[in-house]
């Protein structure tokens, strides 16, 4: 029997000490162990916990960096791990114990695959709670084509990603995601766009299982989503104005498509804070459209 390949997980935090040590001792609690850890710190000010736990711990490498946004930090952790596949969980994402083990066993099962994408269930709800980054999956699948949602292959809270993909294409993009002021999101949307784009595959599967912690109040949920929104049309902008015109429209659509679909969602529910939410997206798909037709990409 052959060794399943070998991966390293990235952690990327920022200000968030107790949500990163949940994830942090899930990790530790693992059945399968001896994976490398790198996480890559962005707090202000430092946190001196996490060193000293680091200097603890040989398999566990903490990066501190000055900078801020999210694509910059995965980047970051790329480049300090040296194993065939990297795993990224977010640092409010809390891993069942058998995860690790399960994510080897995927990453062995589907070799044309360049991105493997777990179960992402969000943490206990409200009926009236819209979610973030829950990505839930039913059975495998190998998901391609240039025209597949990119949303489609995981999000970046819980995803292994080939080490030769990341180096095809560049990394992620450091000018969209959480941490930029002009477009919070959607780096990994077009990561995953970029990665179809040029042929490649990802595989989602429920095997390795996580929980993401829903922990926004309903006022920060609007603006998390305004932000999407900004990001994801800011994003769309990027490629029309790249030459793709076709990709770059088509996914536009798909943002007016996310805000038609919350407000339906507000009126059927009667919701007020849905057609807030609504609201929050178009202003945020209007804003990243402007931005993006301006930016020099």
């Amino acid at each position: 029997m052959t060794e399943p390949p070998g991966f390293s997980v990235v952690v990327c935090t920022r200000n968030r000490p107790q949500r990163l040590r949940r994830t942090l001792d899930a990790l530790d609690a693992q059945s399968r162990t001896g994976f490398p850890l790198v996480v890559v710190d962005q707090s202000l000010p430092a946190d001196e916990a996490l060193a000293r736990l680091s200097g603890e711990e040989p398999r566990f490498e903490l990066v501190r960096d000055h900078g801020t946004g999210l694509s910059r930090a995965r980047n970051i952790g790329a480049r300090r791990t040296g194993t065939e596949w990297v795993v990224f969980l977010d640092d409010d994402c809390v891993p069942e114990p058998d995860w690790a083990e399960r994510f080897a066993e995927e990453l062995a099962r589907c070799p044309q695959a360049e991105i493997v994408s777990g179960h992402v269930e969000p943490g206990p709800l409200s009926a009236e709670y819209v979610p973030a980054a829950a990505f839930r999956v039913e059975r495998p699948a190998l998901r391609r084509g240039r025209f597949r949602h990119p949303g489609q292959l995981g999000f970046g809270v819980c995803m292994a990603v080939r080490r030769s993909a990341i180096g095809r294409l560049g990394g992620w993009d450091e000018r969209l995601g959480a941490g930029v002021a002009g477009f919070p999101a959607a780096e990994d949307m077009d990561f995953n766009y970029r990665l179809l784009h040029s042929g490649g595959a990802g595989l989602v599967t429920p095997a390795p299982r996580s929980r993401h912690e829903q922990w926004r109040t309903p006022d920060e949920l609007v603006s998390l989503y305004r932000g999407y929104l900004r990001g994801w049309s800011g994003f769309a902008m990027k490629h029309l104005r790249s030459g793709d015109l076709l990709g770059g429209l088509w996914l536009w659509t798909i943002g007016v498509v996310d805000v038609l679909d919350m407000l339906d969602s507000a009126v059927r529910r009667r919701s007020r804070w849905r057609l807030r939410l609504a609201g929050a997206k178009l202003r945020g798909l209007l804003e990243g459209t402007i931005a993006g037709l301006l930016a020099r990409w």
